[in-house]
């Protein structure tokens, strides 16, 4: 069971997503946080956001967070029980009051943390859905009997859409190695996973980055939704588990 939970004395991390200097009261460095400087959002680094005054303006900004992202996002300074509210109903992961004691804070945080390595069964990209305990991708109803490999691999590519993901980022997160192999075993893996989502007419749904890597385009009708029950553990985990 250990094994299948966030560990509590790991590092956390977390990014500031305000335009100005992070606020002592929330600065999460002095309960012994990382600061990130770059990047989205993530399963491993969480996003503290200041949500200002929440206006038609306002609003606009604050939902211009990408929907996949929103649920490693808490927000900050929503005033009214009712923006809470909304920031929750609209995926954002967390939301609070400006006047809300650092303790408090840094538990809802840690809360938040934990919470983002638990992974959704299903994940809808179109027509296209996922299945996580499965290790089974369908279209329409229809099974595109992948082997374990071949599921991890458009899994993976799931975690952003529109983002290229690297052929590094792919050897360590599905083939758990830290160098690329001298091999073509991405290609030949990619090449049998294109094949199988063609037959069933989705064949330019994965698309090479002109840097190297893949990624699944984002088109409108390709949005990523979460739904349905969860699947315990962090993706590093269930990635091993899918290619064993």
């Amino acid at each position: 069971m250990a094994d299948l939970l966030t560990q509590r004395d790991s590092l956390y991390r977390f990014r500031w997503l305000g335009t100005e200097k992070v606020p002592a009261e929330f600065d999460l460095r002095a309960s012994g946080w990382a600061l990130d400087v770059a990047g989205e959002p993530s399963s491993s680094c969480i996003g503290i956001m200041p949500a200002g005054r929440l206006d038609a303006a306002g609003w606009q900004r604050v939902l211009s967070v990408r929907e996949e992202v929103r649920r490693f996002v808490f927000v900050i300074g929503a005033c009214s029980a009712d923006e809470r509210t909304e920031l929750l109903q609209v995926g954002f992961g967390e939301a609070a009051a400006g006047a809300i004691e650092p303790g408090e804070f840094e538990a809802r945080a840690s809360r938040l943390a934990e919470l983002t390595h638990w992974l959704p069964r299903h994940r809808r990209l179109g027509e296209l859905e996922l299945d996580l305990l499965a290790r089974e991708a369908y279209v329409r109803g229809t099974s595109l009997n992948l082997n374990p490999r071949e599921f991890a691999l458009i899994w993976r590519l799931a975690d952003s859409p529109g983002a290229p993901v690297s052929k590094q980022e792919l050897i360590h997160d599905v083939w758990r190695m830290g160098f690329v192999p001298e091999t073509n075993s991405i290609a030949v893996h990619m090449s049998r996973l294109r094949r199988k989502l063609g037959f069933v007419g989705m064949s330019g749904i994965i698309a090479t980055a002109s840097a190297g890597g893949y990624c699944l385009t984002a088109s409108h009708d390709t949005k990523t939704r979460s739904v349905g029950t969860y699947a315990s553990g962090r993706l590093g985990l269930d990635v091993r588990q899918a290619t064993a």
